[in-house]
């Protein structure tokens, strides 16, 4: 029987394996990112004031729907060929292969995208000092957003059109993310400071959602598997 690092070192490099063969599916999330953000640069014109105003709702929204859209199929392919079951019958649990999982999205769908989103708010109107520091506000709710991709993606998992019921379950649990994101975001592109009771709020639910969400994924891994 493995060990538990183990377990996670070998899911995750396979994982990342996958992602980046061929181009890979880590790609995906940072082409909808772009997508998403030039389409409103588009959609709300030429003003820069109505584009800075549009900025950090345009960031948080394509950020929750890149990583969703990543995390959509993250578990159907090791449900669909066995080796989920047979990670659950080895290790009698699935904590430490969930545990690979989320480091493997945030490695490929998440810090891409983070690094990324100061250049792409420039698209924006957003100076490019400020987009990096409302990409730092984003990388504090962003254990939020993908707790909840991951958390829909294994209540979705197996069934099908998983990816769109996931999308589904996934709107009610990631309001409180954008809302308070999307407010700590305004504060620190209009000059505040980082550090504001929207962000402290923010960080609070990312650790709220790493705590609680795993024993749910976990359970509805299993119940997928019966």
């Amino acid at each position: 029987m493995m060990g538990g690092l183990a377990i996670v070192g070998a899911v995750l490099a396979r994982d990342l394996k996958i992602a980046f063969r061929s181009g890979g599916g880590w790609f995906y999330a940072l082409f909808f990112f772009a997508v998403f953000t030039a389409l409103a640069a588009i959609a709300f014109g030429p003003a820069l004031s109505a584009l800075a105003a549009a900025a950090p709702a345009t960031l948080w929204l394509a950020a929750a729907l890149s990583i969703q859209f990543a995390a959509a199929g993250v578990f159907e392919d090791d449900l669909r060929d066995g080796s989920l079951r047979a990670f659950a019958a080895e290790q009698g649990g699935l904590f430490h292969y969930w545990l690979a999982k989320a480091g493997a999205l945030a490695l490929t769908a998440a810090a891409p995208m983070i690094i990324a989103a100061p250049f792409f708010l420039t698209m924006l109107g957003v100076p490019l000092a400020d987009g990096a520091r409302a990409a730092l506000i984003l990388l504090a709710g962003t254990p939020a957003l993908l707790m909840i991709a991951l958390l829909t993606a294994a209540l979705a998992g197996g069934l099908r059109a998983g990816g769109l019921l996931a999308t589904i379950i996934a709107a009610p649990f990631a309001a409180p993310p954008l809302i308070f994101g999307v407010s700590a975001a305004k504060i620190v592109i209009a000059g505040g400071g980082l550090v504001s009771p929207e962000s402290l709020i923010l960080g609070a639910l990312s650790l709220f959602m790493a705590a609680v969400t795993p024993a749910f994924a976990i359970a509805a891994l299993h119940i997928s598997l019966e």
